[in-house]
This record gives structure tokens, sequence and C-alpha cells, in this order.
């Protein structure tokens, strides 16, 4: 850890300083909607010819066979910078959702972001807290302990002595989302109206749902309250043995968030987890539990519970990290996640239909075969309900999807976020208790899921 460097601790020039600084005082206030910033035509045009020159010398190279065609394209993603690095991670990380050799190609990308210097980190810093560094924090790493698409993270010290970590927006990147997302919106529609491929996988659908997720996650006083909010849940249902980080909220705004430092072990360390002196399999039960808890009492959830997002800390208790991805659904969809949930461990397919043609608003007159969804859920996850290997569950989020729209309908979104996490959870109960613990099939994890469902109630 370093002091910070005098010549970076320097107060602003204020005309250089961000438009949206802020009071030191002030605390951080989240909007009701997150909404990108509007661009002009300008913008995007310049924007677009940019895009279209990469893509059209990548394809060159596709053509000339020096790189085959998922390379070609991934080459093209990193090319255009964090919007489209993100994007593709998502490819990189939905394997069931998309051909395996693009998410093969693309998975460089999840750990192959580089850093922005640490110049813009202080900027950002005082130009949204509105005071020199130096008064807020006794000291800041300038080297990031993680760099990621939209933002990365620093160590750091307040003046009190707590060990914090401070994730910091990357520079321009609310105007270079507005103008990539009205590209993407395009590019989709153009799909949507050439392809049946792309009009069957709704490719519209999931670039404003693109566009939605990136909005939030652009605002860090929004992930501030998902952590509050998880927080909350687990004080309410008497869970201290689990736990988000705590926010410091004089030192959090839309750029800038300041967090509670944990220290512990990723979930998928299993060698170092299981030299800890706590039980693992027990650790990872009440961590898989929590993750339900604010599905029953709030309708959230984490929404990005991979590896890095999910520990064992040094003091027993099991720690969230990163809320930039939260679901949600409305109160009267929230008994449907749980039947949806519930029916997979109880091996009832009818329960599960059930659930997904409840969470899909049918048009007028639509008719569902409800029998024929029945079974085919049935003959497709059969192998998966009774533990045998033959279908990996990796495969889960994309056959719901296949056979959701094979008989007329189409999971929301965070029904399909869900699922990726079960799919998560699943991977991390199968390291440490083998086939019997598999997430969707664990009776104990199916009692606790019912025994918090009827407190919640109590408690409403």
């Amino acid at each position: 850890m370093l002091a910070i460097p005098a010549a970076l601790a320097a107060p602003l020039d204020p005309t250089t300083a961000s438009s949206t600084s802020t009071s030191s005082s002030e605390t951080a206030v989240t909007p009701d909607r997150a909404a990108l910033p509007r661009t002009s035509r300008l913008a995007v045009a310049v924007r677009f010819v940019w895009v279209c020159a990469v893509f059209a010398w990548f394809g060159l190279r596709r053509v000339v066979g020096s790189v085959d065609g998922p390379t070609a394209l991934r080459l093209a993603f990193e090319r255009l910078g964090p919007i489209y690095t993100k994007l593709g991670q998502l490819v990189a990380s939905g394997e069931a959702l998309f051909p395996a050799r693009y998410s093969e190609a693309f998975r460089t990308l999840l750990d192959r972001v580089p850093p922005f210097p640490f110049a813009d980190v202080v900027a950002t810093l005082e130009g949204d807290l509105g005071v020199p560094v130096t008064e807020r924090f006794a000291e800041i790493d300038p080297k990031p302990l993680a760099a990621a698409s939209i933002a990365q993270v620093h160590t750091a010290r307040l003046d009190d002595g707590r060990a914090v970590v401070v994730k910091v927006q990357r520079p321009g990147i609310p105007a270079l989302a507005a103008a990539d997302v009205a590209i993407l919106r395009l590019f989709a529609r153009i799909l949507s109206r050439v392809s049946k491929l792309a009009r069957g996988a709704n490719v519209v659908a999931v670039v404003e749902d693109f566009a939605t997720t990136l909005a939030d996650e652009l605002d860090f006083r929004r992930e501030a309250r998902h952590m509050r909010d998880f927080n909350d849940v687990m004080r309410l249902m008497g869970n201290d043995r689990v736990a988000a980080p705590t926010v410091i909220d004089r030192l959090t705004r839309a750029r800038v968030l300041t967090m509670e430092r944990f220290s512990g072990w990723r979930i998928d360390d299993v060698v170092a987890v299981r030299k800890s002196p706590y039980d693992p399999e027990q650790r990872l039960l009440e961590g898989i539990r929590a993750w339900f808890q604010t599905l029953i009492v709030r309708g959230s959830f984490h929404g990005d519970v991979h590896a890095g997002n999910f520990m064992l800390l040094e003091d027993g208790r099991v720690g969230f990290l990163d809320f930039g991805i939260v679901g949600s659904f409305r109160d009267t969809d929230r008994q449907g996640v749980l039947q949806y949930v519930l029916g997979f461990q109880q091996r009832d397919m009818a329960r599960v239909a059930d659930a997904m043609i409840a969470m899909e608003a049918l048009p007028p007159g639509a008719k569902i075969d409800r029998d024929g969804l029945v079974d085919e859920l049935t003959r497709t996850f059969a192998s998966v309900i009774e533990g045998d290997d033959a279908l990996h569950l990796k495969d889960l989020a994309g056959s719901m999807l296949r056979a959701a729209r094979r008989h007329g309908l189409r999971m929301p979104r965070d029904l399909v976020l869900v699922t990726k996490q079960l799919v998560y959870l699943d991977r991390y109960s199968r390291a440490y208790g083998g086939d019997k613990m598999n997430v969707l099939t664990d009776q104990r994890l199916s009692a606790m899921i019912m025994e918090d469902a009827m407190r919640a109630a109590s408690l409403a």
C-alpha cells in the first residue's frame, strides 16, 4: 500500500471537474430508474463508422483464413472497447445460450480487461466527492486490485483505520454506452427483419435487456442500495452468518462506490476453503440459503454469483460481492418463481410448467399446450432430476428457453437469470458435496426455503 502521490492529490481545476460533482456532505441518492444519457446523432454516426470499420477489418481476416469466425468476432469486440467487451463476457458466460465455439473463444474477455490510469481514478474521485482525495482517504493503492469492463477497484484505508475498497467507473463510459447501445439497437432491428433465427431469439429484446442492465450498472448508487437491502434481509431473517460489504455512504456517488473490504477465500478455491477452520458444506448451504432469502423476502436476488463474488470470509461468515447485477420480480410473480424453484427440487415438472405459464404475459386468446410442455420438461430434465450426469446442468438455462419457445412462451428475463444462478450454485454444491448436494434436489435446502417462506409470511 502506498501513500497518494502528491502530484495526484492536488485539487482539480474546477473547469475540468465532472458536471456531476457533489459536496462531501451529500449522501448518495438513488434515482427510481436508471437510464443511459442522451447522445447526439453525430456521436452515434461517428461511432457507427468506427464499429463498421472494425467489423470489416476482422471480417476480412476471417475471409483470408488468418483467424476463424469466433476468434475474429472476439478480436473485434476487444478492439471496440468496454461496452463490447462486456457484451462479449455475456457470450462467454452463456454457454447454454450461444454456440459453444463462440463461448469458448470469448472466454479470454473475462480476464483480459486493461486497467485505466490512476490519474483518471483520482480525477473521478475528486470530481464526484468534491474534495481532494487526501481529505477522504489516508491512503489508496495506485495499483488496482481488479479491473473490469465498467470499473476498476482499488484498496484503500480511511482516516479511522478501516480497510476499504473503492470502485471507480471508467472515464467516458456512459456516453460510449449510449452510442454503442443505439448502434446495437439498429443492428438488432435489421437482423430481426432479415433473419428468422434472429426473430426467434428476439434479439431486439436481448439488446433492450442489455441496455437496462448496463444503465443500472453505471449508477453505483443502485449497487449500494442493493447491498444495503441484502444486509437488511439478513437482519430481518436473523441471519448473522452471511453479509454483503457495508457501504460507506459519505464516499459513494454515481461513479464511486466505497465499501468494507472482505478478506477470505473464493468459493471455488476448494483446497483453501477445506483447509479453513470451518465446515465448508455447511457454510455453502448457509450462503445458498441467504441467496434464496432475498428472493423470498424482497423478490430480488444477486444476479451474478460467479466464484469471484461468493466467498468464505476469514471470520467464518459467507460474503457476497458485486451487486451490479440484481434481478427482481414483481409482487405478483414472486410466488411464481418460488414455485418454479421448488418444482425442480420436488421433481415436479408440472409445477415448473405452471410457474412458467403464470409468469408469462400471454396475449388475449392465446393457448398453451400445458401437457405438452410438462412432457417435454420431464423428458429434458429427467437425467438432472435423477442425478445422472448425462445432461450437464450448465445446459439448464438454454434448454428452458428452447422448451418455452417451442410452446409459445417467452421466459421473463429475470427468470432466465435465476436459472443461470442455479447453475452457478449447483457447481459449488457438487464441488463440496458431490451429487448428493445437487442444488435442485437437496432436501435440506428445500426444507430451509419452505421454513424461510413461512417466516417471511409471518413478518409481512
